[in-house]
């Protein structure tokens, strides 16, 4: 006669805090990493849709009389021909869900543009002319496009 129980197959307690606790750490370092992904990407889609509205942005002016759009969104849908085929909508939210938009005119350097995100940090972005250099000047995280010379503060 045997007199050994034999033993249920299974886990311990034990050993299920273990697994819990190994699932816990991998998770607390892969979550991060996947948050800065994500912004990474659309930092990414932000550049490249800049890029896009100040080639955008020239072209509408060559075919307007050398002015440039008042909207960027309507004006630049709506020219013939039409220069994009809807609206760009910028991941940080920066002006509604466009991306924000100056035009002016400087007497010395002359029309120019400015077309502007405020990046992950969502920290105001605030691009600005600089007539004494000449040059667009901006403060915060965001990114800035235009016809004239971009440098951050």
């Amino acid at each position: 006669m045997n007199l050994r129980r034999r033993q249920k197959a299974g886990f311990t307690l034990v050993e299920l805090v273990i697994v819990m606790a190994v699932i816990s750490v991998v998770l607390a370092i892969v979550i991060p990493n996947l948050q800065g992904m994500q912004a990474e990407s659309q930092l990414t889609k932000a550049d490249g849709e800049l890029n896009t509205l100040q080639t955008a942005i020239t072209s509408y002016w060559r075919n307007n009389s050398n002015l440039y759009p008042t909207n960027i969104t309507t004006d630049l849908i709506n020219a013939s021909p039409q220069i994009i085929p809807a609206a760009l909508t910028d991941p940080f939210g920066t002006a509604g869900y466009t991306y924000g938009y100056l035009s002016g005119n400087d007497t010395v350097f002359g029309d120019y543009f400015i077309v502007y995100t405020q990046g992950p940090r969502r920290d105001t972005t605030s691009p600005a002319w600089d007539s004494t250099n000449q040059r667009v000047t901006y403060t915060g995280g965001g990114r800035v496009v235009s016809n004239a010379p971009v440098r951050k503060e």
